[in-house]
């Protein structure tokens, strides 16, 4: 599974709970990226990791 694949998977699943923070826009983008802030930290520190070793 591709970073990509699994992205657009973490995308499907999360998104209908942004329904409910589409109410209050500053709050969901916020926590949105967070999320993608999260997903890029990990994806470069592994990166990052396998140059490494």
């Amino acid at each position: 599974m591709s970073a990509a694949t699994g992205i657009l998977f973490f995308d499907m699943l999360v998104r209908p709970f942004f329904k409910v923070a589409m109410k209050f826009p500053l709050i969901g983008f916020l926590i949105l990226f967070a999320i993608y802030g999260v997903v890029a930290y990990v994806a470069l520190k592994s990166a990052y990791l396998a140059e490494n070793n």
